[in-house]
């Protein structure tokens, strides 16, 4: 099993250890990983397959999107850079072939998911935080020839949303897997932002969509 790395990245200050610890935690597993990290902030030299400079308004999917064009593994991960991956993670991967999932979350520290039990459970569903969290999606490879890319609606807030719709849409299942775990670590770049344009981001994004999965 293989796997794209897909992070999205502020390298401002202090904010390059918190990429290097996503880093870091994703390699604990000893699994093919190809990871690509598409850098919104000043240039840094990861030790990563790939970094691309994105320098455009941003905007989370589309950087996702500009990141997945360099996917070529089993699955890939749509991530954030304030996650810590939890080693066994990647055994993520084979259980959702074997239940033939073509998107899933892992299980995390967020306090929304404490009604989930751990262990080998999935739970199916579309709800934000609850079985999709949008700061660290998992995708099979033919994921894509069914949605294409991913919508591009939104700067931040709600791309969980626009993905979310992408799935039902298409009919195709998505599931929280409560055997591995990935933490978040609090939108810890997104609070580096000044308060305008974390607005800007996050609730501001809200006046594009009214949706029942937030």
């Amino acid at each position: 099993m293989s796997y794209d790395l897909i992070i999205v990245s502020q390298s401002i200050g202090n904010l390059t250890k918190i990429t290097e610890n996503c880093i870091a935690s994703a390699r604990q597993d000893d699994v093919k990983l190809n990871i690509i990290v598409i850098e919104t902030g000043d240039a840094y030299k990861y030790d990563v397959n790939k970094i691309i400079e994105y320098k455009d308004e941003f905007n989370y999917n589309h950087a996702l999107n500009l990141g997945l064009e360099y996917a070529k593994s089993d699955i890939q991960i749509l991530a954030n850079n304030d996650i810590v991956f939890k080693k066994g993670w990647s055994r993520i991967g084979d259980i959702m072939q074997a239940n033939e999932y073509l998107s899933a979350c892992a299980l995390s520290n967020d306090n929304r998911q404490r009604w989930f039990k751990r262990g080998d459970l999935a739970y199916e569903g579309y709800s934000i935080g609850y079985q999709l969290t949008g700061w660290c999606i998992f995708t099979d490879k033919k994921l894509w020839n069914q949605i294409g890319k991913l919508d591009e609606t939104h700067m931040f807030w709600f791309s969980d949303n626009a993905y979310a719709k992408q799935l039902q849409d298409k009919g195709i299942k998505h599931a929280l897997i409560c055997s591995v775990q990935v933490d978040h670590l609090g939108s810890a770049t997104l609070v580096r932002q000044d308060r305008r344009m974390q607005r800007l981001y996050t609730y501001a994004q809200g006046k594009a969509v009214r949706s029942p999965y937030r």
